[in-house]
């Protein structure tokens, strides 16, 4: 997600505390190799566009950006700004 529509929809409040989110991280491999793996996190801060969220499975944090968000509460951002009448 582009930071235009993550301010837009963050100034709605779409995205906030206990929102849940998927993302897209890298993770470890065997040896030196890294894959990206996504992953869904409850969002538990943000600070301007650094944001801590939460696993749903295990409990550990993670910090991110809005560009490694895929879906917001289930919903792909293009597809929420829609929902809501939102113009990017």
């Amino acid at each position: 997600m582009d930071n235009k529509t993550y301010e837009k929809l963050r100034s709605k409040k779409l995205i906030d505390i206990d929102s849940e989110v998927s993302v897209i991280h890298s993770v470890k491999d065997f040896g030196q190799s890294t894959f990206d793996k996504e992953d869904m996190y409850n969002v538990v801060g943000i600070n301007n566009n650094k944001i801590l969220g939460t696993s749903t499975v295990d409990g550990t944090e993670l910090s991110f950006t809005p560009d490694q968000i895929t879906m917001i509460d289930g919903m792909e951002p293009k597809r929420l700004c829609d929902a809501y009448k939102i113009k990017i």
